[in-house]
């Protein structure tokens, strides 16, 4: 079972050079990726269970036990990322480029996902700390290209702003491996955090703790918010879900897995911090879903703002908090591929990306309306949708912590992203047809709509099914915050060498 942790990430990486040589069969191009996402996603989801039965699965490359060779963990927090993150890359890609489709292969862009692919789940699975460097380039080498790919000057504006960012947080992220492993003499998560909690260097220790801070701020948009606007609005629909399923949520997943599990001595400092920063940036995203009328701009600032959802549950340092960030996280993965499917659907039906010039909607497409409200309330944490649950372990989490100002904040913050989406609905589906520009519609494929549909469901579930996902996520919680619990799982032969 353990040699089949490096298949969610070989797999890929398999097809989109298989999809190089297969360009000019748009066809077969299709089935090869959507093909080698299902099975990717059957695996990761059979390993999920396995290690639900029977704990955490470890690969060490070429033979070499940790903490000399490199090592991949799966384990409850990495493997539940990795199923959800294979689920909508899967749905994206069957999305489809529409009229571009051909063009769009022609340009490698299947390929360029796939990679982007296999960069995420490498940065989900590995347990070293160069490793996860190297994975987070794959990722964002393959996210310039995407960014760029179109050659409009708009797209170039906003990709010299996103690579320019995130090469700044990559360059620290390098700078903060390098004093971790000058300081704790080792590259390995586990290692890292034992060696960490017996050292008495409180002050390097909170130093390197804000290098990384930074460095994994840039790529969640914790504050460092500039870059995801701007890129997110000129992309298209499928590449949009992409990347707010996606990038966002592994610089939050680095966060978790860092902020609990080695940077979890000091938390006066380190978490409090987080906390603040978390605040910050649901202000940032408030401001910015109700600012705009360009549908895709408050779309790219719910995604801001639900990454100050995730940081406040992991500020608290609760267990709750932490088990309710870890739930939201996964519940955004989803939840955010829906909304970028809805508003580039309705920005391809109206031909229009400001809501208010855009009426009548109701008697054309009743479907999306039904998906927009499930939408909405999924975002908002209404029960019993999936948004429901995280929050209220957050919520929970803040009371505990006497995080009373996040938490407030969160709440209202809350209530304004669901007015913003709440006024796009009325405005498009219950607006008089009559007013503003005359809008010729266009005529959604069957098949996105069915895709659509999925998410819907999968929302749904997710809320429903929530006592079944926080089995997975209070063990991932445990086994990050409980003192030792992740060394004792994953490497216990380490454990027996510190000791002697």
């Amino acid at each position: 079972m353990n040699n089949l942790l490096i298949l969610p990430l070989l797999l890929p990486v398999v097809c989109a050079l298989i999809l190089v040589f297969t360009r000019k069969q748009s066809l077969i191009s299709r089935i090869l990726s959507i093909g080698t996402m299902l099975i990717s996603t059957v695996i990761s989801l059979a390993l999920l269970i396995y290690v639900m039965k029977h704990g955490p699965v470890v690969l060490d490359f070429g033979g070499w036990r940790a903490p000399f060779g490199i090592q991949f963990v799966g384990d409850p927090l990495s493997l539940v990322l990795v199923t959800s993150s294979s689920v909508v890359v899967t749905l994206i890609i069957a999305y489809g480029f529409g009229r571009a489709e051909k063009r769009a292969i022609r340009y490698y862009l299947p390929s360029f996902i796939l990679f982007l692919t296999a960069g995420v789940v490498g940065s989900f699975l590995t347990a070293d700390l160069f490793n996860l460097y190297v994975m987070f380039e794959v990722m964002l080498l393959a996210s310039f290209v995407l960014v760029t790919l179109g050659q409009s000057v708009e797209q170039l504006r906003a990709a010299i702003i996103y690579v320019v960012l995130n090469i700044i947080g990559s360059w620290l992220l390098l700078v903060g491996i390098g004093l971790l492993y000058k300081l704790t003499g080792t590259l390995n998560y586990a290692l890292v955090a034992h060696r960490l909690s017996q050292m008495e260097d409180h002050q390097s220790t909170v130093i390197i703790s804000m290098i990384f801070l930074v460095a994994f701020s840039s790529k969640a948009a914790l504050v460092l918010f500039m870059w995801l606007p701007k890129a997110y609005s000129v992309l298209n629909t499928e590449l949009a879900a992409l990347f707010a399923a996606l990038m966002t949520k592994v610089g939050a997943y680095a966060l978790i897995r860092f902020f609990t599990l080695m940077f979890n001595d000091y938390t006066e400092i380190t978490h409090k911090l987080l906390v603040f920063l978390a605040c910050i940036t649901m202000i940032i995203g408030a401001f910015g879903v109700i600012a705009y009328t360009d549908i895709k701009k408050v779309a790219a600032y719910q995604v801001i703002l639900s990454i100050g959802f995730i940081i406040l549950g992991l500020g608290t340092y609760t267990f709750s908090g932490v088990n309710g960030a870890i739930f939201y996280l996964i519940n955004d993965i989803i939840v955010k591929t829906l909304l970028f499917f809805i508003i580039g659907s309705l920005i391809y039906l109206t031909g229009r990306r400001h809501y208010k010039y855009c009426h009548g909607l109701a008697k054309r497409e009743p479907f999306f309306g039904v998906a927009f409200i499930i939408m909405i309330f999924a975002i908002g944490g209404v029960p019993p949708f999936s948004g429901f649950p995280g929050k209220v372990y957050i919520f929970k989490g803040a009371i505990e912590n006497g995080n009373y100002i996040g938490l407030t904040l969160m709440i209202v913050t809350s209530l304004i992203a669901m007015y913003s989406l709440f006024r796009i609905y009325f405005v498009m589906y219950s607006g008089n047809d009559k007013k503003g520009d005359k809008v010729t519609f266009n005529r959604l494929q069957g098949y996105r709509k069915w895709l659509i549909g999925l998410l819907v469901a999968g929302v749904l579930a997710m809320g429903i099914a929530a006592p079944m996902i926080f089995k997975v996520t209070s063990q991932a919680t445990h086994l990050n915050v409980d003192e030792g619990a992740y060394l004792k799982a994953t490497n216990p032969h380490l454990l027996k060498e510190e000791k002697r």
